[in-house]
C-alpha cells in the first residue's frame, strides 16, 4: 500500500515546474523553463552542464539555437517533470 501512495504522489508532480537551485543536478534532455522573476522568458532542453553546476547550455524550443547561461546571469531554471 505504501508503494502505491508513493507512486501516486510522484505522478501528481508531473508537468509541474520545479525550481532547480543546484544546477549540477540537471540532466541532459531535462526540459526547463527559463524565468526572470515570475516571467517565463524561454524554454528548452538541457544540452550540457559543467561539473560545478555554474554553467548550463540549453537548446531552445523557439528555434533560436543553443544558449549558455551562467549562474550569475539572474535567470532561474525550472524543470518540468515528465
Amino acid at each position: 500500500m505504501e508503494i502505491g501512495i508513493r507512486m501516486h504522489n510522484l505522478s501528481d508532480n508531473r508537468g509541474k515546474p520545479r525550481l532547480i537551485q543546484q544546477w549540477q543536478y540537471l540532466w541532459r534532455q531535462d526540459f526547463v523553463e527559463l524565468r526572470h522573476g515570475a516571467k517565463v522568458t524561454e524554454a528548452g532542453w538541457i544540452d550540457d552542464v559543467n561539473a560545478a553546476g555554474s554553467i548550463v547550455w540549453i537548446q531552445l524550443v523557439s528555434g533560436k539555437g543553443r544558449i549558455l547561461i551562467h549562474r550569475n546571469d539572474g535567470i532561474d531554471l525550472w524543470r518540468i517533470e515528465s
